[in-house]
């Protein structure tokens, strides 16, 4: 069998790589201004799970019917994301020792070290009350915990996804999603121990529209986007989007499952339809490449770069913006560097 030319979706590129740098501004918040930047953009890993189920349909669909194993297809995923990942949690140890030597006042047992090294390392999350985070070393990797839970469900209940089991796990995963975010007011949740059970249907339901959307793309349908500035308009919304922030309790609620529910499928179908305009093509790409690197190495970095600030007498935090725009531009030159090299 001749293998089929892969399509490559340089707008989705791009659209990944946007909400990568908008995630990073948004953590980066307290050495770029007083308030939050971006401050919708933890939204942007709803819109990450989407990209990933329309893509993972479109790699993996024909592989797996072709005869590919589950074994197979998780070594192939692991070989995509373990390396990174670890650097990050690598990364998130090496500021804590370095901590210990430099702020013995803040000093953390070495065997708290070890420990969040060893589950990190083994994708185990930590649930206790006594983290911020599921994954303390590196806490942008919850989202790629989940993301893993995740294709190992598309894998292994694969036969059975017809469009009208993904519909139903959709539309489920769907209440599951508008209760937790009554609950809490947001859809700001899944990366702490008391709000993991919560980060299910939140990439249950944006992983597998997005296989949905693409399975459905590929009946046809979408030729008026053949031509325009869909994509550019795409690119657009995210930033507006992530740009607002509505005030708390419903409003904040109802903003975030709309953006989740009705424009990020939107931006995303736009996204795969539209073709890239040549002039463009480039950058795009570049920024797909550089997307995941900037997502999983920002927090560890935003660690180690205000650390540094410190012990050179800078307060990073009467120094913004220029301190935070220092760290993004850093964190942009190491992401490229990873992405050639390592």
């Amino acid at each position: 069998m001749q293998p089929a030319t892969r399509h490559v979706y340089l707008n989705l590129d791009a659209l990944r790589g946007v909400a990568a740098i908008c995630v990073m501004l948004y953590h980066f918040s307290p050495f770029l201004a007083d308030g939050k930047v971006l401050p919708s953009s933890y939204l942007a890993v709803d819109l990450f799970f989407l990209l990933s189920g329309f893509v993972i349909a479109h790699a993996y669909d024909r592989k797996i019917e072709a005869g590919m194993g589950f074994g197979s297809f998780l070594l192939v995923r692991l070989i995509r994301l373990y390396p990174l990942y670890l650097a990050g949690t690598l990364l998130g140890a090496f500021y804590l020792l370095i901590k210990n030597t430099l702020m013995p006042g803040d000093y953390m047992p070495m065997s708290d070290i070890a420990m969040m090294l060893t589950t990190g390392m083994l994708f185990i999350p930590l649930v206790g009350n006594a983290y911020h985070t599921i994954f303390p070393l590196n806490p942008a990797s919850w989202s790629l915990f989940f993301e893993l839970l995740v294709n190992i469900a598309y894998v292994l209940l694969f036969f059975a996804l017809s469009k009208r089991v993904l519909s139903a796990l959709v539309a489920g995963s769907l209440a599951l999603l508008i209760v937790a975010a009554v609950f809490s007011g947001t859809l700001d949740f899944g990366m702490t121990g008391a709000t993991i059970a919560s980060g299910l249907p939140r990439v249950a339901f944006s992983f597998f529209l997005g296989v949905l959307i693409c399975r459905s793309m590929a009946q046809g349908g979408t030729g008026f986007l053949q031509s325009g500035y869909w994509a550019e308009m795409a690119l657009l919304l995210t930033l507006v989007i992530f740009a607002i922030a509505p005030a708390g309790g419903g409003a904040r609620a109802g903003y975030d499952l709309i953006c989740v529910v009705l424009l990020f499928p939107v931006m995303v179908t736009v996204g795969a339809a539209a073709p890239t305009r040549p002039g463009l093509a480039k950058l795009f790409g570049w920024l797909g490449r550089i997307s995941y690197p900037i997502y999983i190495i920002h927090t560890p970095m935003l660690m180690i770069i205000a650390g540094a600030g410190k012990a050179a007498s800078i307060d990073p935090f009467a120094n913004h913006p220029w301190f935070g725009i220092a760290m993004a531009g850093a964190v942009i030159v190491i992401a490229d560097v990873a992405t050639r090299i390592y």
